[in-house]
């Protein structure tokens, strides 16, 4: 019932599944495969036959027929019954005797095989599951058996009722093979992907273990070479990263900066590699897409498997239909430089649903004004977005808009409005704390789900009607700065101002200060350490990070978004990312003159009877900001909260918790329909699959869409000024917090966008460029405070600028350009 690798071949799907059998026809072939073997088919009946499971799953397979609800009922049952089996004492002294044979206690991975994935829908396959890094005889028993009970996973059960596949033929094998602690690896292809030229190959390859590069986690090296391996094109990538080996888990280490400026493979490696790679495709007799990795100057071929998806590089005109007949007006075009800081990427549908949630309390504030205004992206069943439809009229509610401005101006009504819904709203989100998410049922789900998007509505109604909208009316508080400086602007009255921001900003400014009195953990954060290992070394920081996230940790990277954003509580890597960069500069300090009082001193001067007056509007004025960035802190603890339900909804439904592949690709009606029924329909499997497919032409079009916004013809890049003044430096491109480090003192910015994790960056910064934002973004709010430059909403700064360029920031008349002058 045990098989080695070189006792397998590619016929023997039925004993060993996919899996097992393309590594043994590898082995056949020639190819260095990490050793391994397979325990076949025949000792899953065998563990079935001795636990009397095939009775148990006749009888209730039979009961349940095609109902998906008793089906998953049924599977539910299966898996305990697996799980509390006890494998066949054959079966266990044989895994025994091969696991030694691979070494001393040696690292392996348990791969489920399942003999029914040459289903017709390739896309379905490998739902079973996988375990890394398992070391010793007990736990790879006890991983056997979790493969065993994920064949009955939800997903697989009801995909298989779907494809009316009969579900007591299903069996699976279980994959056990050595992991190989790569110095390099990647992935190669057989042609380039590019041009599909057969007389090349790309190889891509990264420090570390083969995952940074197949997951998209690195800036990977790219070499195009040709069949007798030589190269003919190198990109060097940034390589920041690279994930190792730690103890009972990976971990992702900083890689040095020689390391990142050279090309990870030499000469002698690429022949190699080129070498296995025509042995593959002369063996497969086509072209193949294979994962590699090399372990002290050995190449070792971890997975090989047919290029199917090479297709011609036509994007422009799969894209070109979406955007072809939208227009858009210059104020339309205002609006979406601003909100494209807000939704820099495409939406999965379920996103959308949220976000319109938000987004839509303003068209409803406006109508109810009677203004029809419409700034919410389109969206198709696909779940590809484009630009709003350029509406725009009036409605019977019009003769309501004076009475409704003059609501707006009573700022003193406005305030009270705002101090009474903050209470609510932050005693509904802290009772969620309460939910007990990992054991919820499925209508509790479904019930929270319903729940979280009405409270969202409500919040942002409210945050946009009594905060946003009135302190939007602010001619009056603006004529009085111009009458003491004409250079003044409104935003000057946010200087000091304690919003969530700048306390998030001044906490990590607090901690950096406190790690820096202790070299060790200075060291440690500077090497690239993770935040739990540093943690676990260092119970001082442990208890200042404890501290910050008490106050912080529900502060989001993507604050707009509920599937993709994580907060600094489900990332905490975050905060090293942050004080990092603060570590490594000397103490820079803001300028005395940028204060508050300073600014009420001139006003009192131009003031005179009124002051006091003006004093309370200005007070109530920065109070409105300072409810916008505390209820947006308000709904991204709540969609916090929604992505624990999304966790456990997709378990329940799937037998899985990556609902981001899964239950994300449903819209909110969809989905909680599906939980009401209790599973996951043939339509909702078609949805999710198609949606899943076409989510990389969404982010393209969404992307492509940027065009109609931003002006991209000329040298001169145009935005908005965020702050004024002028600044020439050295470019540095900023894609993620995983590069902060990159900065140095007097580089400009250049950046897609900033949120609050970005504010420690601005005391380096000598000037910022964004391709999105407005003058109320939070680039503009923390320039402002630091007064650099700023230019915002440019659109391409991150395609037209690189690392180095010597740019001017002309913050004055919101531009920015390359300039030849060196420094």
């Amino acid at each position: 019932m045990i098989l080695g690798f070189n006792e397998i071949c590619k016929e023997d799907v039925i004993k060993v599944g996919g899996k097992g059998a393309n590594l043994g026809e590898m082995v056949s072939a020639g190819i260095n495969v990490p050793k391994g073997f397979v325990i076949t088919a025949d000792a899953y009946k065998e563990f079935l036959r001795i636990n009397s499971l095939n009775e148990l799953l006749k009888d209730e397979l039979t009961k349940a027929g095609r109902d998906h609800a008793k089906l998953l009922k049924a599977a539910e049952k299966f898996r305990k019954s697996i799980k509390m089996g006890r494998l066949p004492e054959n079966t266990v002294n044989e895994v025994k005797s091969a696991y030694q044979n691979l070494g001393d206690n040696v690292l392996v991975a348990v791969r489920s095989s399942a003999t029914a994935e040459d289903l017709s829908d390739a896309s379905f396959a490998g739902q079973q599951e996988s375990y890394l890094n398992i070391r010793g005889i007990d736990d790879v028993l006890d991983k056997i058996r979790d493969c065993y009970a994920s064949l009955w996973g939800n997903r697989a059960v009801i995909y298989r009722a779907n494809q009316n596949y009969n579900q007591l033929f299903v069996e699976i094998a279980v994959v056990i093979q050595e992991m190989v602690e790569s110095e390099k690896a990647g992935v190669l292809f057989t042609l380039n992907p590019i041009n599909n030229n057969t007389d090349e190959m790309q190889i891509n390859s990264s420090y570390g273990l083969g995952e940074s590069v197949v997951s998209g986690r690195v800036n990977a090296d790219s070499y195009i070479v040709d069949k007798f391996g030589r190269i003919k094109y190198i990109n060097i990538g940034s390589k920041q990263t690279k994930i190792i080996y730690d103890k009972n888990a990976n971990k992702e280490v900083e890689v040095s900066k020689e390391l990142r400026e050279k090309a990870s493979l030499n000469e002698n490696e690429v022949l190699k590699l080129v070498k296995v790679a025509k042995a593959l495709k002369e063996h497969y007799r086509q072209d193949m897409d294979i994962e590699w990795a090399i372990k002290e100057g050995e190449v070792y071929i971890l997975q090989a498997r047919a290029v199917t998806t090479i297709k011609k590089n036509n994007d422009s005109e799969l894209v070109k239909p979406y955007i072809k007949d939208i227009i858009m007006s210059k104020m339309l075009r205002k609006q979406m430089a601003f909100q494209l800081e807000k939704m820099p990427f495409a939406y999965r549908v379920l996103d959308y649903d949220y976000m319109m949630g938000i987004n839509n309390q303003k068209a409803i504030i406006f109508n109810e004004a009677g203004i029809n205004l419409n700034s919410n992206p389109q969206i198709d069943d696909d779940g590809i977005q484009t630009m709003p439809k350029d509406s725009k009229g009036i409605n019977r509610n019009i003769f309501k808009l004076f009475k409704t401005i003059k609501m707006l101006k009573d700022y003193k009504y406005c305030a009270k409005k705002c101090e009474a819904f903050m209470i609510d709203y932050e005693n509904k989100i802290s009772e969620l704390k309460e939910i007990d998410f990992e054991n919820m049922g499925m209508d509790e789900c479904r019930k929270f789900l319903i729940y979280s998007l009405e409270l969202l509505k409500s919040l942002s109604y409210d945050r946009f009607k009594y905060a946003l909208f009135p302190s939007a009316l602010n001619k009056d508080l603006e004529k009085v700065l111009k009458r003491i400086n004409k250079n003044y602007t409104i935003f000057d009255l946010y200087k000091n101002l304690d919003n969530k921001t700048a306390m998030v900003s001044r906490d990590i400014e607090k901690l950096a200060e406190k790690i820096k009195s202790n070299d060790k953990i200075k060291a440690a954060i500077v090497s690239g350490e993770n935040f739990e290992n540093i943690c676990m070394e260092f119970p001082e920081f442990k208890q200042l990070s404890k501290d910050f996230l008490y106050k912080n940790g529900f502060k989001s990277d993507y604050n707009c978004y509920c599937i993709d954003a994580k907060t600094f509580i489900e990332d905490p890597d975050r905060i090293i990312n942050l004080v990092k960069p603060l570590l490594l500069q000397k103490d820079i300090k803001k300028d005395e003159n940028n204060d508050f009082n300073n600014l009420m001193n001139e006003i009192r001067e131009v003031g005179g009877k009124k002051y006091n007056e003006i004093k309370k509007r200005i007070e109530y004025f920065r109070y409105f900001h300072i409810v916008r960035e505390e209820s947006q802190y308000l709904w991204e603890s709540l969609f916090y909260y929604v992505r624990q339900c999304l966790k456990r909804t997709n378990f329940l439904l799937t037998g899985k918790e990556n609902y981001k592949e899964e239950v994300a690709n449903l819209f909110h009606k969809e989905l909680t329909e599906a939980m009401e029924r209790g599973y996951l329909s043939e339509s909702d499997f078609e949805k999710i699959k198609r949606r899943n497919q076409k989510y990389p032409l969404a982010l393209k079009v969404w992307e492509a869409s940027k065009s109609l916004v931003f002006d991209k013809a000329g040298e001169v890049l145009k935005g908005v000024s965020g702050s004024g003044g002028v600044a020439i430096g050295k470019a540095c491109l900023i894609k993620s917090p995983k590069e902060f480090y990159k900065m140095k003192r007097g580089d400009i910015l250049v950046c897609h966008l900033t949120d609050p994790e970005w504010t420690p960056l601005f005391k380096l910064a000598g000037g910022v460029v964004a391709d999105t934002g407005s003058s109320l973004s939070h680039a503009a709010i923390v320039a402002r405070e630091y007064q650099i430059p700023s230019v915002l909403g440019v659109g391409f700064a991150t395609s037209r600028f690189k690392d180095g360029d010597i740019i001017k920031v002309d913050g004055n008349s919101g531009t920015a350009n390359k300039v030849k002058s060196e420094l």
